[in-house]
């Protein structure tokens, strides 16, 4: 195994990284996206090879991208590789009890969170996401949701799907791209997991989510073809995969299906409209009872929400700049 941590300007948080992905028998390799001596510093402390793009930018995607056109040989060495995001940690027993799904081409560990305020209700959402969305989708043989961090591949999949990669949500479209080659995905085993902290204020949580928000509709206008191939091998689970990616945030649609839902009954619409509060009611009901114990956290999320719209237009800005 091969643990690939891409890093850009978060020499901070590699520490808890680092520690917890060597020593076990894996080799670990630090993508550095333009250069940090101090992230370089901390991975020399620990013998982990160090590969530097530069310059850095603009994304994740192409970080990776960069690492397979200029080190291939080096990866193909290797029978699988994880990708784990500066500040994710590999939890005690990962390496113990990782083992390969059969007939999986990549994989998706479960994620736990350890955070407070926002990114403890943001770290909750996600575990109901993995728990009961997630395993619902391998219950009907469907696709799991790679998550970006804590996510594994065949190596022949790493090769061929990175350079492929354009957008700014890399974890969403290479679920995309796999599920449209008929690639399978699937969730290791639970005890094999990975902790990963959510930015704990609203601030931080909102201008990530921004960025989120923005990818998605990127994600859209230069993957049409790989949405129309899912739809047709699996209609159902093209379906399935639409409203995982754009019927998210919960706290942002659920309220719009209500009203959607109670323009429908004034329609005289009512089985759609009965249809549609169904799905608010079991998604809020699902949520509440993980969130039932941080009534305010949740608040706050769904601020961090409201505010990630104000802040797209910055966001896209941003992204605009050559």
């Amino acid at each position: 195994m091969l643990v690939v941590v891409p890093a850009r300007a978060e020499g901070a948080r590699l520490e808890a990284t680092l520690s917890s992905a060597t020593g076990h028998g894996a080799e670990v390799l630090l993508l550095l996206d333009g250069a940090d001596d101090l992230a370089a510093a901390k991975a020399r402390e620990r013998s982990v090879r160090v590969v530097v793009k530069t310059p850095g930018g603009p994304s994740k995607a192409a970080a990776l991208a960069w690492l397979v056109r200029e080190h291939r040989e080096v990866l193909a060495t290797f029978d699988v590789i994880v990708v784990m995001d500066a500040g994710s940690r590999f939890a005690p027993g990962f390496f113990e009890h990782f083992a390969w799904p059969s007939q999986a081409s990549a994989a998706q560990a479960y994620l736990s969170g350890t955070s407070h305020g926002v990114g403890a209700a943001a770290s909750a959402s996600e575990s109901v996401a993995q728990n009961g969305e997630d395993r619902g989708r391998e219950a009907f043989g469907w696709n799991v949701r790679l998550r970006g961090t804590g996510s594994a591949f065949r190596t022949a999949t790493f090769l061929d799907l990175m350079p492929r990669l354009v957008t700014r949500v890399e974890d969403h479209e290479a679920t995309v791209l796999l599920t449209a080659s008929g690639d399978t995905i699937r969730m290791l085993a639970p005890q094999a997991l990975v902790l990963d902290d959510k930015p704990d204020g609203v601030t931080a949580a909102a201008s990530q989510r921004a960025r989120w928000l923005l990818g998605r509709y990127e994600l859209l206008l230069r993957r049409p073809w790989a949405f129309a191939r899912v739809f047709g091998r699996r209609p159902l689970e093209g379906l399935a995969l639409l409203v995982e990616i754009f019927g998210r945030p919960l706290s942002l649609t659920a309220p719009l299906r209500v009203l959607a839902a109670a323009w429908l009954f004034r329609e005289a619409q009512p089985v759609y409209a009965t249809a549609l509060l169904l799905t608010a009611a079991g998604d809020m009901a699902m949520h509440a009872s993980v969130h039932r114990r941080s009534p305010g956290a949740v608040l706050r999320l769904a601020g961090s929400w409201l505010l990630a719209v104000l802040l797209a237009p910055r966001a896209l800005v941003r992204w605009m700049r050559p």
